[in-house]
């Protein structure tokens, strides 16, 4: 139970962490939360003992998304990749987010 809590604190450390040891880096502190709340997502579906597969299915469709992204930005080759997917990933980053807070409630419920 202690796990659920401290595993997204921790993620949200190393990006407090990251942001003031990289602060001029293409990528921000945030871009690794999706790994945390995910793992923390985990750990509330095998505390209420609903399908633990459930974080994961997300992320792999998820990926999915990202290979079908990369796909659309090859045939259309005035599509930026590097933009798509960073819009892509601060999806992941803000869905997840939602997600650990929804399971929350319903945790407390």
């Amino acid at each position: 139970m202690f796990l659920i809590f401290l595993i997204p604190f921790i993620g949200l450390a190393f990006a407090f962490l990251i942001n003031k040891v990289f602060p001029r880096a293409q990528f921000r502190g945030y871009d690794v939360l999706p790994f945390f709340f995910i793992a923390g997502c985990s750990l509330i579906t095998l505390q209420l003992k609903l399908p633990s597969f459930l974080p994961y299915g997300f992320f792999i469709y998820f990926i999915l998304v990202i290979i079908v992204a990369v796909s659309s930005a090859i045939k259309n080759k005035n599509i930026s990749l590097g933009k798509t997917i960073r819009k892509l990933w601060n999806y992941l980053t803000a869905c997840t987010l939602f997600w650990y807070i929804g399971l929350l409630f319903f945790m407390i419920k």
